[in-house]
């Protein structure tokens, strides 16, 4: 018994860090990509994870929400943050802490929904 009970900890925990994987390389690709379209450069290539939780998709799933944090830059000097909102795997937003105004990028989902 205590063994199948480890098992299965094992198992939710591998699948858990899988899915953290995932979600981390969706919102650097997304958050470099987006970075591009505006001419900015991506710094650091890579994100980090300021906020998760559970809840649930709009189809009623549960999944993760996850919020991370990412910086850019304008010129290669100055160093501005972004961040991007997922559920699940998905993308929700993106936002840039741009000198002279924010940048939001969204899609059906509010930033109220999200923290």
């Amino acid at each position: 018994m205590n063994s199948l009970f480890f098992l299965i900890l094992l198992g939710i925990g591998i699948w858990f860090w899988q899915d953290t994987l995932r979600a981390r390389e969706n919102a650097v690709s997304r958050a470099k990509r987006y970075c591009h379209e505006f001419d900015y450069q991506f710094l650091d290539d890579s994100v980090a994870l300021i906020s998760l939780r559970p809840g649930r998709d709009q189809h009623g799933s549960f999944t993760f929400y996850r919020k991370y944090h990412f910086e850019f830059s304008l010129d290669g000097y100055n160093r501005y943050n972004g961040t991007a909102w997922l559920i699940g795997q998905h993308i929700q937003s993106i936002q840039l802490d741009h000198p002279e105004g924010t940048i939001i990028d969204g899609t059906n989902v509010s930033k109220s929904d999200l923290h």
